[in-house]
């Protein structure tokens, strides 16, 4: 029964690791592409503004969706 308490521990935790490394991996892209586009400084802000939120907003709902799940 340890055992399987500390394995739960550490699989729960590699998840929210996961999540973390994968939102990080998706901004850093995102931020990538926009820097590299062949467009103005204030279309490439106002974009990252947009993306930013609708992103925030996804990971937001997929966390309470998550949590709900428990």
């Amino acid at each position: 029964m340890k055992n399987y308490m500390n394995w739960k521990r550490k699989s729960h935790n590699s998840k929210g690791k996961i999540i973390i490394g994968a939102v990080a991996g998706m901004a850093v892209g995102l931020t990538a592409g926009m820097l590299t586009a062949p467009r103005s400084g204030k279309e490439i802000r106002g974009l990252l503004t947009s993306r930013t939120s609708e992103t925030i907003e996804k990971v937001g709902k997929t966390i309470g969706e998550t949590t709900h799940r428990k």
